[in-house]
């Protein structure tokens, strides 16, 4: 059984290594357990549930990466997440497939918002930020990725970046004649 300081880690890495052989679905947390040596009660005492896990993964990643400084800039930071989900797109492929309340989609957009707001916030010192705005830079960004990432053959995040930038000069282009 692992220590109580490396459960959580064990936990997460064995989900990883669940998710390469079953569906998502199909793993319980029982399985997860027992695949790993832990039980249940400490699961428990980590994680709200399966979906939480993933989350986690994802934060704890952020946080220990280039991504977790705010000093970064917009396209800096994006690059920097994209080449993270590139390295990693197997196991996000299938996260972000995942449904349903607490999915890793689901937080994903929530971090996404929330670190375009932040963002928005030291450039533009304004406490009134502008909620249409926000969420559509967020859905934008979000279905992207989701999309790219999960293509059958996804470009490198540098081409990947490069096009979403021409589609935004495109789109500004355009805008006078809308």
């Amino acid at each position: 059984m692992p220590s109580r300081k490396n459960t959580k880690k064990v936990l997460a890495d064995e989900l990883r290594s669940l998710m390469q052989i079953y569906p998502f679905e199909q793993i319980t947390v029982t399985q997860l357990c027992e695949s790993c040596g832990v039980n249940r009660k400490s699961f428990y005492y980590h994680y709200k549930d399966k979906y939480d896990v993933i989350n986690q993964i994802f934060d704890n990643e952020m946080m220990n990466s280039s991504l977790s400084s705010r000093n970064l800039s917009g396209w800096i930071h994006l690059r920097c997440l994209c080449e993270y989900f590139y390295e990693n797109r197997e196991f996000y492929r299938k996260a972000l497939e995942i449904n349903g309340q607490n999915s890793f989609a689901e937080h994903f957009q929530e971090s996404i918002f929330r670190r375009i707001s932040e963002s928005y916030r030291l450039e533009y010192e304004e406490d009134d930020l502008p909620e249409f705005q926000l969420y559509f830079f967020t859905d934008a960004i979000v279905m992207s990725i989701q999309r790219w990432l999960c293509s059958k053959a996804p470009m490198n995040p540098d081409v990947f970046i490069s096009q979403i930038k021409k589609c935004l000069q495109a789109i500004a282009a355009a805008a006078p004649d809308w």
